[in-house]
């Protein structure tokens, strides 16, 4: 069974050539953002104002998921004893609009000046919403922008997902000769079932009107904050698109629309550069 990260990355390949059909920042957020998902959704770690806390002191048997932990677990060990102050929380944001065509960055998003406005997902009211232990505002953890960024960075966050699909057969290598160059090898999907299957099975969904799951929803909405949406949501109609963003206001969860929040001005930061 693919985890989020994977559906992901078999989305955002071309079924034919293997080619990746997002730029490698886009595609390193949107996969770094997946994994930082799971360890929330698997119950490893807990999100909050912008940190994230281990919940649990056992690692995960998933490949790419223990080595974050692991890594945790040792950044966790160079901090001094002391106790940090809590932050104030974030401010809100407004409403999901559809990204459209037009007056819009290659990503999707509207290149306005003040990109607050333009935010798809506003926190969830504190009714709404778990509320941490209140003992955590006193202690540190691992901020959520350094660990996304250093995912996104040189391609380790799909250097961990392509290792955990290789392991499993849904990704190969594939070697490319360049003249007068040293050959390089890339990975890509096994064969266009495998690349094909994750949007498919999202599209038929939502042509269905059925209730998205919790990775679901992350993962339609790692694809329009990636821009991905173009290739991957092409079959949609605009009723279709209307459902998705009614099922996207009312089934995320405030630790899925903090992470979201965070990928999505690291794709348009890099857009309007």
């Amino acid at each position: 069974m693919t985890s989020l990260a994977d559906e992901l990355w078999l989305a955002a390949h071309d079924g034919v050539n293997g080619k990746a059909r997002l730029g490698p920042w886009a595609l390193g957020v949107g996969l770094g953002t997946a994994l930082l998902a799971e360890l929330v959704y698997n119950g490893y770690v807990q999100l909050c104002d912008g940190d994230f806390f281990r919940t649990r002191h056992d690692l995960s048997d998933d490949p790419a998921l223990r080595t974050l932990l692991r890594k945790m677990q040792t950044e966790e060990l160079s901090w001094a004893p002391a106790e940090l102050p809590g932050r104030a929380p974030a401010r809100p944001h407004e409403g999901f609009t559809w990204p459209a065509d037009g007056s819009h960055g290659r990503h999707g998003h509207a290149l306005a000046a003040d990109r607050s406005a333009q935010f798809p997902y506003p926190p969830v009211s504190p009714d709404e919403s778990s509320r941490p232990e209140e003992t955590w505002n006193r202690r540190r953890g691992h901020r959520h922008a350094e660990w996304l960024s250093y995912l996104a960075y040189q391609g380790r966050a799909e250097t961990l997902v392509v290792d955990r699909l290789a392991r499993v057969g849904l990704a190969r290598p594939k070697q490319e000769r360049r003249l007068l160059r040293a050959p390089t090898t890339t990975f890509v999907p096994h064969d266009s079932v495998a690349s094909g299957t994750p949007a498919n099975r999202l599209s038929i969904a939502l042509q269905g009107r059925e209730r998205l799951g919790r990775s679901q929803l992350c993962l339609a909405a790692l694809i329009l904050a990636t821009g991905l949406h173009h290739h991957a949501f092409a079959t949609l109609n605009p009723a279709d698109r209307s459902y998705l963003s009614d099922e996207l206001q009312r089934g995320l969860d405030e630790p899925s629309r903090e992470l979201l929040r965070a990928a999505d001005a690291a794709v348009g930061e890099a857009a309007m550069r």
